[in-house]
């Protein structure tokens, strides 16, 4: 009977031991080109990455990515929830999130993957091609956007996927004022579809990226005239990727793969793959978004 205490004590120790060698098994196993884990990729990028990803697969045949899709905000929020390892996002930190990751000291790593562009859009019928940059900049922070132009009267609200994309982050970033919210008016259509569809139909501005707005022929970008940091002017330009590769879009916009540390671990694997392997980043050029690291050969159309 006495011997009973200590067989128990045996048996839990032998359970714990099974226990620590299956947890450093685990680490073992999670490497930067093996194990298995979840990347969250942005709704927008998803279709992206998920081209990209099959050139992943064939390099790392003991490495089990995969890539679920949520909103940009749902996907940060992941990330300081300690709930994902790696979120992958067309924006930069929002100001609350940026505060908050400062004074907790968190220790976020970023691996700035690629570039898009936000885009301003209308119908191809509406006959508005350019717009300056203090035009925008006024429309967006109240006042009529009939009083910039006079060729066709259009809609004072401003068509926006959602708050919680990373349209609505640019917006903020590019236009708001000593950090106040946003008083322009806006008209909230969660699918990308549905909004291109209400434009089609309406004299209304929409927001979108460039990479999705220029895969569509039924509208039409808004070419954007500014000054650059330089005090140069310059004239509104075609709207095209090639002009995020030379720093000569206005609103460039970063795409960046989010971690929540800096530890090389499966997710790092991938978000490196992704930033730096050729065949991955010509897939991405092809999907309309510019990689960072990759190598252009430009040849200006006359």
């Amino acid at each position: 009977m006495k011997a009973k205490p200590y067989i128990s004590l045996i048996i839990i120790l032998s359970v714990l031991f099974v226990s620590c060698n299956q947890s450093d098994q685990n680490e073992q196993i999670d490497t930067p080109v093996s194990g298995k884990d979840t990347v969250y990729v942005e709704d927008i990028l998803l279709p992206y990455f998920s081209a990209a990803k099959p050139r992943y697969d064939s390099v790392f045949e003991h490495a089990d990515i995969t890539l679920i899709s949520v909103n940009a905000r749902r996907g940060m929020s992941l990330l300081f929830a300690d709930s994902a390892n790696c979120v992958i996002l067309s924006r930069d930190y929002l100001q609350d999130e940026d505060s908050i990751r400062s004074a907790l000291k968190l220790p976020f790593k970023q691996i700035e993957i690629a570039k898009d562009g936000l885009v301003f859009f209308v119908n191809t019928s509406i006959p508005i091609d350019t717009l300056n940059i203090m035009q925008l900049q006024d429309f967006v922070n109240g006042s009529s956007i009939n009083t910039v132009q006079k060729s066709t009267t259009l809609d004072e609200r401003l068509i926006i996927p959602s708050m919680q994309s990373s349209e609505y982050a640019a917006l903020l970033h590019y236009f708001s004022i000593k950090d106040k919210p946003l008083p322009i008016k806006t008209t909230i259509m969660e699918d990308r579809k549905q909004l291109k569809k209400h434009i089609l139909s309406n004299n209304a501005i929409a927001i979108g990226m460039m990479s999705d707005v220029l895969k569509d022929s039924s509208v039409k970008p808004i070419r954007i005239g500014y000054i650059d940091s330089s005090k140069r002017r310059i004239p509104p330009q075609i709207v095209h990727p090639g002009f995020i590769v030379q720093n000569m879009y206005p609103l460039i916009v970063p795409i960046f793969a989010y971690m929540k540390n800096d530890k090389q671990n499966l997710a790092w694997g991938f978000a490196t793959f992704m930033e730096k392997d050729p065949e991955v980043q010509r897939i991405l050029l092809k999907q309309g978004i510019v990689p960072t690291h990759a190598r252009y050969n430009l040849i200006r159309e006359d």
